[in-house]
Parts: structure tokens; sequence; C-alpha cells
């Protein structure tokens, strides 16, 4: 075989490899894309469908105070009572420490809507701080529950239990009549972050999500020491 037979042969060779590797490795690409795109669907799904299956008694417990403000005290004694069987039932799901927040709850609305019954509340802030205690309990549980979920695979269920973790914290500030302190803000923001990556189909390491939920979990812990103590 001569020079020029060999170069031919060996030409053709290289542009044999090179049309075969080259739609290959774009397959790959796109095959790559593909998978990422539909994770990321599969999530923001399973996100939506944990947010859209949300419940609170939040709607209790507003009807419940503007009939108090209202000295409507019938329609308020009953909605504190909804407000507290929709805690109790939150309880009975619930594990650890939110399990026993969310039972104190229950029977600190119990016992109060026996007391608006009663006209032996004089001050809205009396079922403001009992609010206040409710939303942080139901933060506890949220939080719990979003690491569950991410124990479990479910990384966008984890952002969507974190997000209503995050919410029902700012509610019980609102309701403490408390100014959130810086470590407070950042725990929130810093839970957020979290979770609306998790809830994206955004890859997170399971020490992020650790650090950030202790982070939080320190926070409400705090603001519970101290709203365990508002009386009015």
């Amino acid at each position: 075989m001569d020079i020029k037979t060999v170069v031919r042969a060996g030409t053709l060779a290289v542009l044999v490899v090179s049309v075969g590797c080259g739609p290959s490795e774009n397959a790959r690409k796109e095959a790559e894309r593909a998978a990422a795109a539909a994770a990321q669907a599969r999530a923001t799904t399973q996100a939506g469908e944990v947010i859209g299956a949300r419940q609170e008694a939040q709607a209790q417990l507003d009807s419940a105070r503007a009939a108090f403000l209202a000295k409507q005290t019938t329609i308020a004694s009953k909605e504190l009572k909804a407000a507290a069987a929709f805690t109790r039932t939150q309880a009975d799901s619930a594990t650890g420490t939110a399990k026993d927040a969310l039972s104190n709850s229950a029977a600190e609305l119990q016992r109060l809507a026996t007391r608006v019954t009663k006209r032996s509340v004089k001050s809205v802030k009396t079922l403001d701080y009992a609010f206040a205690r409710t939303q942080l309990a139901e933060a506890q549980y949220h939080h719990e529950r979003a690491l569950d979920a991410f124990q479990q695979a479910k990384p966008a269920a984890a952002g969507a239990e974190l997000v209503m973790a995050a919410d029902h914290f700012e509610r019980a500030l609102t309701d403490a009549g408390q100014t959130a302190t810086e470590p407070a803000k950042q725990a929130i923001a810093d839970a957020r972050s979290v979770a609306s990556k998790l809830a994206s189909g955004a890859p997170v390491a399971q020490a992020d999500l650790e650090s950030a939920l202790a982070a939080f979990e320190k926070q409400v812990q705090s603001v519970a020491a101290t709203t365990t103590k508002l009386k009015s």
C-alpha cells in the first residue's frame, strides 16, 4: 500500500470517528437537558401539590379576632373552638416538640373560647398572644415535616413545607407584636432561599438544608421562649 493510500485511509477513519462521535455527544447532552427539565417539572408539580393541599386555622383565627373586636362573643368562641379542633388534628399527626407545642396550643385555644363566652377576656392582645403561640407551633410542625420529606427523597415537598414554616414564623412575630431580630431575619431568608431551590428542582446538599433548618429552629425556639411569657 503506497503512502497516499495510507493517508486517505487514515483521513477517512478520522472522519468516521468524528461523524460517529458528534451526534452521540449531542444526543447525550440533549438527553441530560431533557432529564433536567423533566425533574424540574416534577419538582414544581410536587411543590404545588403540597402548597395546594395546605390547610391551616388562619381563617378561623382572623374571624375570631374580628368577632371579638365587634363584641360578637358567640361567633368568636365558635371560631376559636374550630381553630382548636384543627390544631388538635395537626398535633395528632405531629411528632417530637411540634406535637407538644400543637397540643398545648389546641388546649389554650379551647380555654380561650370558654373565657370569651364568659366575657372574661378584656383585651384582644390575649387572643393575639395565643395566636402567636399557635403560629410558632405550626412553624415547628412544618419544620419537622420539611426535614422528614427531604430524608424521604421528596425535596420539592420539603421546600413547600419550609415555605409554610417560614410563613407561620413571620405571622407569629406579627401576632406577638415583635420585630424580627437580624438573626431571625437571616434565618427566614435562608429558609426561603433553600425552599426555593428545593421547590424548583435545584440540587441542595443535605448539610446545607440541615444548617438552614437548625438556624431556623433556633430562632423559632428563641421567640417561643419569649412568647410563652406574654400575657394580657
